[in-house]
């Protein structure tokens, strides 16, 4: 697998650069290949980890690892002192705190002074008033605490892994208690928390409580407050609590709509929930022991992590109630065998069935979708079918599924990136009406030897499957490119100089740099020479590591591991320069693992292109040659396409996109009757935008006036007549075009008449009752008096008194009068189309929601319907593509806004036809989401 590095140097230019479009500059870009793992996330969603999880991704207590918290014996020796506002002393294993306020927080530079000693019972004095954070962090010995009654609260792994804590009973007055304050308290099998108000999550982490009161003062708790415990049998709920009940054990929010917590004990192995449930909250059966089964009865929506690590056995239905499923909803359920979706949840969630690893068979019921990584890991699968109803889905849907041997996916168009990754087993894929491919879909996927792709497929990233792998496509339009991709391109050819004598100046000055750095001299390879001077080639169509097809620079050289560009350097000394003073160039110059090297210079249209292949072995070493003129070969794709990714891993941020654009050059700059001019097309490097001249078999050339100019097929304008002409250039997949002004030859017959050329324009207007005009001609030419002629019939017979007023369909033709030095002239018929105003109107016109705070994005979905009334003709719905992502539309205008969608304004655009009598009718409906 590869890393892409890349690094980018900008210094001012000496002097103009041939058809450069902008400002002189010149650009070093390096390039290497190094080792990487692949990894799929999707904006960092991970489930629930745990306390000690989160100090391990530096967001929990420092466990003071480089610490020696060995237990000293004290014997009869007292110890005291004072930290902060609190005074302490130890007589035997007895620690006693005195002072008021708040005790500080202890960390890695603050630690507290007991910390080494062994101390088996603490007593905290009446005016202490909060316990800080990691007080008594790994404290193993202590046996007891006594709080004092002015305590309020405890702090964020206040009493880590005190293992000889038997009991948690905490003061009324104790109102928060921080995440992780009682983490790993294993032997504690009482917790009593009578006033608290505040329950972070995993502050009783790993405990072994069997029963729990949830005090009067919650409002809100999770599950994760508990995460790791298996021992819970029952919860209750104190009196007065306005948010929950308890019933049974578990707890409901207190109209019984949500189930809360669920027991990690449970004492059946088939749970009906009851009728009026509708929602599972987050992390709900969260790690549940005993539970083989759920009805899910009236329920709607599962929470996130709803049934995370649940031992839920044999067959999951999901029923037809069913319709929102939050993120890592059954991850980690092991014990399932099969899974049947209900016919109302329409995507899957993200890793919602991730690594449980005996699923062998899945009903797919009535999704459209599977959510991103939701069957990863499952490795008890082997076959899959998907109905062709599903089109589409998100990425790394079955990465992983070691055991997966036949896919069809027979509405599949897309498979994203790493959908099929460390499927090891696979062996037979079909994809009937697949269109794209993304990167590393197939990596790792040693059993795949062939796959047949269909007609409709319209592009296979390079690194979508091995290159061992075999690719039959149907589509024979589609041309290899890479390591094994597939997609539209042209093929055009550049001429220019291989420039021989200065690449091997370059080699002498790299081997001067590294005998001053006390390192070997690099071997010119004959292979690297000719790939280093057919990629200094490239960078005239396309001044970048992507090669102009679209395919990584390592797809030139199998041999080479890291690569250097320059530009408009030019001299040998000018671009070794450049190379040398920007940090990842002189890196790879100076890089003691290489031995070989490729030079290339290439000289095209004015400019220079530099590149250096490195490789790490030499297979011959090369003798310089003399410099020539050469044709090359280059393909291009068709439309826009991405820079190469040279990594296995995801990529963040957007990857650069390339477009190719072409301008018309003729040979001389004025244009004149009788005279003759040559054009030719010019591709612009996008990656430098400098001019590169190429020739092609596909160009065609075109006139769009006759009477001005004619081109023949080799390029050649002939200038028959004065005016204005638009000269087009196409290509396979391009075009370009130039418009240019003839004028009259002046030895010509200056008295003779010209005849101008009037053209109107179509017009549609609304009924007012009034007349109505179409807009004046456009005339070229000079012209006499012009009149509008309007008519009631296309053939023009039936001509109008006046103008019209009424709803209809009219024919207009503009007519100029001879003059003494024009002819008279008639224009094309246009149209005048009168129609009524569309009385189309909107019940919903906009629509406002607010985002969680946290995490800037909806925290569930919405749902309405926009309603027209009085439309004229078919109304059709639709919402901007980049916006298709969050927002979606039926035929009949129900509108969903999904979760997560992040803050801005969207619209929905509401069409109404219009009919022979009526307009046609646009409006928009504004959601607001911040």
């Amino acid at each position: 697998m590869r890393n892409y590095r890349f690094k980018f140097t900008i210094a001012l230019g000496i002097g103009a650069i041939c058809g450069m479009l902008w400002t002189p500059v010149k650009l070093v870009h390096a390039e290497q290949q190094t080792s990487n793992i692949i990894a799929e996330t999707e904006a960092d969603q991970e489930p629930a980890a745990g306390y000690v999880k989160i100090e391990e991704n530096s967001s929990g207590p420092e466990l003071y690892s480089d610490y020696d918290i060995a237990m000293y014996s004290t014997d009869s020796t007292t110890q005291s002192g004072t930290w902060g506002n609190i005074s302490w002393s130890l007589s035997g294993t007895t620690l006693t705190i005195s002072g008021s306020g708040d005790m500080p927080d202890a960390d890695s530079s603050n630690k507290a002074p007991w910390i080494t000693f062994n101390v088996e019972k603490v007593i905290i004095q009446r005016g202490i008033t909060g316990i800080g954070n990691r007080n008594f962090l790994q404290m193993s010995s202590i046996t007891s605490v006594s709080y004092p009654d002015t305590l309020t609260k405890i702090g964020d792994a206040a009493f880590y892994e005190c293992y000889g804590l038997t009991e948690i009973v905490l003061p009324s007055g104790v109102n928060t208690v921080g995440s992780g304050a009682y983490c790993d308290c294993s032997a504690v099998t009482k917790i009593v928390t009578p006033g608290a108000t505040s329950l972070e999550s995993y502050a009783f982490q790993g405990t072994s409580a069997v029963t729990y009161e949830i005090p009067a003062g919650i409002t809100s708790i999770s599950p994760l407050v508990f995460f790791g415990n298996t021992t819970i049998e029952s919860y209750t709920v104190a009196v007065g609590n306005p948010s929950y009940i308890a019933q049974n054990g578990i707890v409901y929010s207190k109209d019984g709509t949500v189930l809360v917590m669920y027991p990690f004990q449970s004492r059946v192995g088939t749970f009906a929930i009851p009728a009026n449930v509708k929602e599972i909250g987050a992390y709900a059966f969260y790690n549940v022991r005993g539970l083989n089964s759920v009805d899910f009865a009236n329920v709607t929506t599962l929470g996130e992590g709803a049934f995370y690590r649940s031992q839920l056995s044999g067959t999951l239905t999901i029923s037809d109630k069913i319709s929102e499923v939050g993120y890592f909803a059954f991850e980690q359920c092991n014990m399932l065998t099969a899974v049947k979706f209900g016919s109302g949840l329409k995507e899957s969630s993200y890793s919602m069935f991730e690594e449980c690893e005996n699923i062998s068979s899945i009903d797919f019921g009535g999704l459209t979708t599977l959510g991103m990584r939701t069957f990863l890991g499952c490795s008890g699968l082997t076959e899959i079918t998907l109905p062709a109803t599903m089109k589409e889905w998100g990425g790394s849907v079955f990465n992983s599924c070691s055991n997966l041997k036949t896919f069809r996916g027979l509405g599949l168009e897309s498979i994203a990136y790493a959908d099929f990754a460390q499927c090891y087993s696979l062996t037979d894929v079909y994809l009937p009406n697949v269109k794209i491919i993304y990167r590393q879909a197939f990596a790792n996927c040693p059993s795949l030897q062939s796959i047949t792709l269909p007609a409709s497929t319209q592009f296979v990233d390079e690194n979508a499957f091995s290159s061992t792998v075999i690719i039959n496509c149907e589509n024979k339009d589609l041309v290899k490119f890479g390591a094994n991709g597939l997609r539209y391109v042209e093929t055009i050819r550049i001429t220019g100089k291989r420039d021989y004598t200065k690449a091997f100046e370059v080699l002498t000055k790299v081997n001067e740099e590294r005998a001053k750095n006390g390192l070997p001299a690099l071997t010119m390879d004959t292979g690297l020479l000719e790939t280093a001077m057919v990629r200094a080639g490239d960078q005239a169509v396309l001044f970048s590591h992507t090669r102009p097809d679209g395919a990584s620079c390592f797809s030139a050289d199998k041999n080479m591991i890291a690569e250097n560009i320059a530009i408009n350097q030019t001299t040998s000394e000018s671009v070794m320069d450049s190379w040398m003073n920007s940090t990842g160039h002189r890196e790879n110059i100076l890089d003691e693992d290489y031995t070989s090297i490729g030079v290339g210079c290439f000289y095209i249209n004015g400019t220079y292109t530099w590149v250096q292949c490195f490789g790490s072995k030499v297979t011959q070493e090369a003798v310089k040659q003399e410099d020539r003129m050469v044709i090359q070969s280059v393909n291009i794709p068709k439309g826009e396409f991405t820079e190469a990714v040279t990594t296995a891993g995801i990529m963040w941020g957007d990857a650069e996109t390339y477009l190719y654009k072409f301008k018309i050059q003729t040979d001389a700059d004025s244009y004149v009757v009788g005279k003759h001019m040559n054009a030719k097309m010019m591709l612009i490097n996008p990656g430098f935008e400098i001019y590169c001249p190429f020739t092609s078999s596909n160009i065609t050339w075109t006139s769009d006036k006759k009477s001005v100019a004619t081109i023949d097929s080799n390029g050649k304008i002939s200038f028959v007549g004065s005016g204005k002409v638009k000269i087009t250039g196409k290509t396979g997949y391009y075009q370009a075009s130039i418009t240019l002004t003839v004028k009259e030859n002046k030895k010509s017959d200056q008295s003779a008449k010209t005849t101008p050329v009037l053209k109107l324009k179509n017009k549609t207007v609304t009924y007012t009752g009034k007349k109505k005009k179409i807009d004046a001609a456009v005339v070229k030419g000079k012209a006499g008096a012009i009149a509008y002629r309007y008519y009631s019939d296309a053939k023009c017979k039936k001509k109008l008194a006046s103008y019209p007023y009424k709803v209809g369909t009219y024919y207009v033709v503009a007519v100029a009068k001879a003059t003494k030095n024009s002819n008279t002239a008639r224009s094309n018929v246009a149209k005048l189309v009168i129609k009524k105003s569309n009385t189309m109107k909107l019940n919903v016109t906009s629509k406002k929601y607010k985002v969680k705070k946290a995490t800037g994005k909806l925290g569930s979905k919405h749902t309405f319907t926009v309603g027209v009334k009085k439309a004229k003709g078919k109304v059709t719905y639709s919402v901007a593509k980049k916006a298709k992502k969050y927002i979606t539309v039926t035929k009949k205008g129900r509108v969903t806004v999904k979760k997560g969608t992040p803050r801005g304004t969207y619209t929905v655009t509401v069409k109404a036809k219009g009919t022979s009598v009526y307009r046609s009718k646009t409006k928009k409906v504004t959601i607001k989401v911040s």
